[in-house]
């Protein structure tokens, strides 16, 4: 018996997940053959390539020239389709020259460690990702980098876009670079972990092309997303001939070993815990069995996975040190859905024999622990052990607001290697935190983030805002919570209220003051659904709110260059900075190249058009179609020849008049200003001198403005 275990995209790129290792660790324990597979990180590393984005841009090339041609552009998504296939396909010279490099500094110890390198980096990637997204527009881009998590899709949905091959990149990439893997390995059972939404169609478009290929391996699929759409599966018999065999609910350890000893031994599956199947006619659900003792379990293998690819300068490794939460009530949380809301912990002396193992054999010294979140015992347990062993890791991991994290706790946990701690917040409002039954309040709050504060280690708050009922008085209290006390906190983020799947609030929602759910046209594969509320703020109150206090708070902290980081780099910039920058104040003051003085710019100027501005004629006005998409105007547009100029780096689009882009057009870094000048003056017989001074004013407002460089 021989399992291949597949991650697919799309999912963050810094580090593995957990998922694949343990299952492998596992397995490989009770004697299965195992290959495992980060296909998420290496569909990134090739999408995110020059040969790549140059392929997409011919196929963005070809839309935009049909849209182009046409008589009239309807109002609405048309529209918007027409202004995002040109930004797109003139961004692409410039991004795919960037996007390797990009990268690179990503996984550079000196660069990375640049915060505007990184920065930069981070933006040619995200612009490529935009890239590629608008290539599967409309109707496929939510599943590439979806921007939308109430993503509505019914099963009729998923079954074409799983199989359109223009809309759906996933079914080439796969053609390429994964089918031919999956048949040289040629395994009896493919398992496909399905961590979150932005997964679920490519898993399934996959699922789709190994069936369709006559592989006999046995398909299954599980994870969060699968257990917590357990109820839908079975209303979907189709998805047991068109795409999978069967799907492992809630931890797959025992169960995955015993569906690949029943194939082994051709047993049927009917005791398989926790499987569900298609067998005579029906959906089948089998039993769920306890999961595995959490002391049993061996240390995660990471053997297979391609850790020099990640975006990382060096390996974090991610460790469980339990499963599950042990306070389970918050009744915006369905992350226990998985860990059918029971709370296991690992013995201390495992992790750190884990930890130490994978440190030894992978010479990694990063630790982000995944658990939902460390209890004070757990955690006080499992400094001691860390420390009497003389550990030198270096760790991240999330705790509850508990006031059992004191001050001398802290003071240990900085000992023992902890140097991050991610904390949910969530409101500063006391009545908004007891009706989500959050557990903690204010002031307990307020001592942790000083306890945390004060013993060194970087606290990063989450929190957001709408919860139902919650008004913007009470939203309020949230913000001023992070800018009066931002003399103890590092950093933060802001967002809004999802009414997630699984969560208490979706099962008893009179109870928190939702008077209706509204679950839009196709709800199964829904993850997040719209609401409304008796009182307080709305869903898109709260959402605009989120996104404008953000920034706002952001501007009232001393470091604001820290919040460029993604949460997952903020560990290695403690590490790397730790003896002389313990606290990061270096990105607030040095570290940016702002006081370069520009050149003044005169008659022997040589210009030219910055890599990253592109200048068209086209047959519609795109500055006046962005125009009617700001300001929601759905009407027709006629053809208005205009002459563009487009910013790749900030996305803006200016309509200039021809005269201008003939000045541009002479900017070729070969001129200098007097002869762009004469060429002029002799083409229209106008004064030299007249037109050498017209010629320096405009071109010395578009370097200013960063269009061109002298």
């Amino acid at each position: 018996m021989k399992v291949l275990l597949i991650f697919p995209p799309f999912w963050v790129p810094y580090r593995p997940y957990l998922s694949l290792p343990s299952l492998t660790g596992y397995l490989k324990s009770n004697g299965i053959d195992v290959v495992q597979k980060d296909f998420n990180i290496e569909a990134y590393d090739l999408m995110m390539s020059k040969s790549y984005l140059l392929e997409t841009g011919v196929q963005l090339q070809e839309r935009f020239d049909i849209l182009d041609s046409k008589d009239k552009l309807g109002g609405g998504i048309e529209q918007q389709y027409y202004s995002e296939l040109y930004k797109a396909k003139a961004s692409v010279p410039y991004i795919s020259g960037k996007i390797e490099k990009a990268k690179r500094v990503f996984r550079d110890k000196k660069d990375f460690y640049d915060i505007n390198k990184l920065t930069e980096a981070r933006e040619i990637l995200k612009q490529a990702q935009s890239i590629i997204s608008t290539a599967c527009f409309p109707g496929g881009e939510d599943f590439v980098w979806p921007l939308n998590i109430r993503i509505q899709r019914s099963f009729e949905d998923i079954r074409k876009i799983s199989q359109n091959r223009e809309k759906n990149p996933f079914i080439k990439l796969y053609e390429s670079h994964l089918l031919p893997f999956i048949e040289e390995q040629a395994p009896d059972l493919i398992g496909i972990s399905v961590a979150g939404d932005s997964q679920f169609i490519p898993a399934l478009t996959l699922s789709r092309l190994i069936k369709k290929s006559g592989n006999k391996a046995h398909i299954t699929v599980g994870g969060y997303m699968i257990t917590i759409l357990s109820d839908v599966i079975g209303k979907y018999p189709q998805l047991f001939s068109d795409f999978i065999d069967s799907a492992v609910l809630n931890e797959g350890e025992y169960p995955l070993l015993k569906l690949a000893q029943h194939l082994s031994e051709g047993k049927g599956l009917q005791d398989v815990p926790n499987l569900v199947y298609y067998y005579k006619n029906e959906v089948r659900f089998n039993d769920v069995a306890p999961a595995a003792d959490v002391n049993t379990l061996p240390t995660p293998d990471f053997d297979g996975l391609p850790l020099d690819l990640y975006l990382s300068p060096k390996t974090v490794l991610p460790i469980l040190s339990s499963r599950g939460c042990y306070w389970g009530k918050c009744a915006f949380c369905s992350h226990n859905e998985s860990y059918r809301w029971n709370y296991k912990v690992r013995d201390a002396g495992k992790v750190v024999d884990d930890m130490k193992q994978l440190s030894q054999k992978h010479g990694v010294t990063h630790f982000a622990f995944s658990d939902e979140a460390i209890s004070p015992t757990s955690m006080n347990k499992l400094c001691d052990e860390l420390i009497n062993r003389e550990t030198d890791f270096r760790c991240s991991t999330n705790v509850r607001l508990e006031r059992q994290f004191t001050a001398e706790l802290c003071h240990k946990m900085y000992r023992a290697g902890f140097r991050l701690l991610y904390l949910g917040l969530e409101s500063g409002c006391d009545r908004v935190l007891d009706l989500m039954e959050k557990g903690t309040d204010y002031e307990t709050a307020l001592e942790v983030c000083g306890n945390v504060y004060n013993a060194g280690i970087w606290n990063h708050l989450y929190t957001f805002l709408g919860f139902p009922t919650e008004s913007a008085e009470e939203a309020q209290q949230t913000i001023d919570f992070l800018i009066t006390h931002k003399d103890i906190i590092r950093s933060f983020n802001i967002a809004s209220f999802l009414l997630n799947r699984g969560a208490q609030v979706v099962r008893c929602p009179q109870k928190y003051g939702i008077t209706a759910i509204n679950p839009g046209p196709a709800p199964d594969f829904t993850l997040a659904y719209d609401y409304t509320v008796s009182s307080g703020l709305s869903c898109a109150e709260a959402t605009e709110m989120s996104n404008i206090y953000r920034e706002k708070v952001i501007q009232e902290y001393d470091n604001k260059e820290v919040f460029k980081l993604d949460y997952e780099e903020i560990l290695l910039y403690l590490s790397h900075y730790r003896e002389r920058d313990p606290s990061l104040k270096m990105l607030a003051s040095g570290n940016t190249d702002t006081n370069v003085k520009s050149q003044a710019l005169n008659q022997k100027s040589v210009p030219r058009l910055k890599n990253n501005i592109t200048t068209d004629n086209l047959r519609f006005n795109i500055v006046a179609i962005v125009d009617n998409l700001n300001n929601n105007v759905n009407k027709v547009a006629d053809p208005e020849p205009a002459s563009i100029i487009f910013n790749s780096v900030s996305g803006q689009v200016l309509s200039v008049n021809p005269l201008v882009m003939e000045i541009l057009s002479l900017c070729d870094g070969k001129r200098n200003v007097r002869q762009i000048a004469y060429t002029l003056a002799q083409k229209y017989d106008a004064p030299f001198q007249k037109v050498e001074a017209d010629c320096i004013s405009f071109l010395e407002t578009f370097y200013k403005q960063g269009y061109i460089a002298i």
